[in-house]
C-alpha cells in the first residue's frame, strides 16, 4: 500500500521530496482516480495547476469523482490540495466551502507553519489567496491578511487547501502521511 497519491500526468520533482520524506508514492494519471483498482492510501496530493488545462488535465476527473474523494476523506483519508493556477476557483469537487483568488505574492514576505510541520522551509511564493468558508481553519496568512494556508476536517479525514508555489517540507509531507487512515477512493 502507498502511502500517497499524487494526480498528475507524468511524475517530476516530487520523486526526490518523497524519498526524503521516506514516504511510498504512487503517481497516478487523472483518469485514474476513480478507478476500483487503486490501493488503499493515507494521503492524495493534487499539485498546482491542477485546474489550468496548460498544465494538467486533473479537474474534470477531480469532478467527475467528487463523492469518491468525500468518501475518502469521511474514511480517514487526507488531501493536500495546491494553488490551481487560474483567475477563481470555488473547489466544488471538495467537502468543503473555500475559494480561490489567483494573485502573485512574493516569497520574502510570507512565513508558513503548521503547528506539527513547516508547510515549507523559511519562506515560499504563493500563487493566490483563499477565502475559507465555514469550518475551514486559517493556518497561515500573506502579509496582506489573506488566508495562504487552510485545513478542514470531513468525517474523520483532513483536508488541507494551499495557494503555495513551492514543494512543502520533507516534515508536512510526514504529517499529512501521519493524519491519514488507509483509505480509498471509492
Amino acid at each position: 500500500m502507498p502511502d500517497a497519491v499524487i494526480l498528475c500526468d507524468r511524475s517530476f520533482l516530487y520523486e526526490k521530496l518523497f524519498e526524503e520524506a521516506g514516504a511510498d508514492v504512487q503517481f497516478i494519471k487523472p483518469e485514474m482516480l476513480c478507478s476500483p483498482f487503486l490501493p488503499r492510501f493515507r494521503a492524495l496530493i493534487i499539485p498546482t495547476g491542477f485546474a489550468n488545462q496548460q498544465y494538467s488535465r486533473a479537474l474534470k476527473h477531480l469532478r467527475a469523482c467528487s463523492e469518491g474523494i468525500k468518501n475518502f476523506v469521511r474514511s480517514g483519508g487526507a488531501v493536500v490540495v495546491f494553488g490551481p493556477l487560474v483567475p477563481e476557483h470555488d473547489y466544488d469537487w471538495l467537502p468543503l466551502a473555500i475559494k480561490y483568488r489567483g494573485e502573485y505574492t512574493e516569497a520574502a514576505q510570507i512565513k508558513f507553519s503548521c503547528d506539527e510541520a513547516p508547510l515549507c522551509d523559511g519562506s515560499g511564493d504563493c500563487d493566490g489567496y483563499l477565502e475559507p468558508g465555514e469550518g475551514v481553519e486559517v493556518l497561515a496568512r500573506d502579509p496582506a491578511g489573506r488566508p495562504v494556508l487552510c485545513a478542514g476536517r470531513y468525517g474523520e479525514g483532513m483536508i488541507f487547501i494551499t495557494s503555495i508555489h513551492e514543494f512543502p517540507s520533507a516534515d508536512f509531507v510526514r504529517y499529512v502521511i501521519s493524519m491519514g487512515k488507509p483509505s480509498k477512493i471509492a
